[in-house]
């Protein structure tokens, strides 16, 4: 869809597209001059997202990670980057985030269909084949010797996909734009007025339409995990989707959502789920070795905001207090 002011030939052109993909809807906003450069640089996006889809989806027949997970190794060529950061950053995360918790998360299936608390035999069982540590990744070949093992990366896809597809558009056709996921966020340049991207953070405990503030970024990625997305409670208890590798159980961190903001997509996705399951002062320390911001919410309507975080985030609700990262 192109939106076109009327007026000047040189008035700005604005369009929007919305894919499906990595199982989402992804929407593209872009800004330009040109009708044309606009429609050219959507299609380019579509195209990419269509194609890192199909490659890293383990979902998806003949993609690199069902071949992986079917064969054991799997040559990821031109995707190595993905699989490479989610190695790294399962290893200075200490397995807070780890690629290879699929058995865990499918035995909970937490928003799918089959969505059940699993036994404690059952998550024991299924924990014997989680651990980043049994893959390499040498000269573009995945590879494990332990063939319970395999790599999922969900979490992760989105924020990869919106790199990946913001490349491909041609920065002097486009003065600017964002690329939204749901959680996960992309923003390059400006608006035609010259500001930056608002984004809104949602509430933990209210609803869809709930917010606690609003972020004001260009030129970042942007991501936030929480345990309000997809859930259930069973006797008073929420089990919630983001796992915790060392327990096979929904992560008990103390808090119920993590926003991070920094250059890639794909570290944004990485580092807000291994952070949610660190907590607050673990967290904050991992996003330091990445030079990552980050914005944590805890069950105790507290806000603690990194630094960096502290000039991009403005607070909206009054039943929040901000505070800063308890060095």
């Amino acid at each position: 869809m192109i939106f076109t002011s009327c007026g000047k030939p040189a008035a700005p052109v604005q369009g929007q597209n919305t894919d499906f993909s990595m199982g989402t809807a992804i929407t593209t906003t872009l800004y330009g001059n040109s009708e044309d450069a606009i429609e050219a640089n959507l299609s380019a996006v579509s195209e990419c997202l269509a194609s890192v889809d199909q490659d890293i989806s383990w979902r998806m027949d003949g993609s690199m990670t069902a071949l992986f997970n079917e064969n054991h190794e799997a040559v990821v060529g031109d995707r190595e980057e993905v699989y490479r950061i989610a190695l790294d950053v399962a290893d200075k995360s200490g397995g807070a985030f780890d690629p290879t918790v699929l058995p865990i998360s499918r035995l909970w299936d937490i928003g799918g269909e089959g969505q059940r608390h699993p036994s404690d035999e059952e998550i024991r069982e299924a924990m014997a084949d989680v651990g980043y540590q049994a893959v390499s990744l040498k000269d573009g070949l995945l590879k494990t010797e332990a063939p319970g093992v395999m790599f999922e990366l969900g979490a992760v896809g989105k924020g990869y996909g919106l790199t990946a597809a913001a490349e491909q558009i041609d920065r002097e056709a486009v003065s600017g734009g964002i690329l939204s996921a749901g959680s996960s966020i992309l923003t390059f340049g400006t608006k035609p007025d010259g500001s930056g991207f608002r984004v809104a953070l949602r509430n933990p405990r209210g609803g869809p339409e709930d917010r606690i503030g609003i972020f004001t970024l260009t030129d970042l990625s942007i991501s936030t995990s929480g345990d309000y997305e997809k859930y259930f409670i069973e006797d008073g208890v929420r089990y919630h989707h983001i796992m915790d590798p060392s327990t096979g159980y929904p992560a008990k961190s103390g808090v119920t959502g993590v926003t991070v903001v920094c250059d890639t997509g794909l570290e944004a996705d990485a580092l807000s789920t291994a952070c949610f399951v660190l907590g607050v002062e673990k967290g904050a320390e991992l996003l330091k070795t990445y030079g990552a911001d980050g914005l944590f919410v805890d069950e105790n309507h507290h806000v603690y905001l990194t630094e960096g975080m502290k000039e991009r985030f403005s607070l909206l609700a009054d039943s929040y207090s901000v505070e800063d990262i308890i060095e």
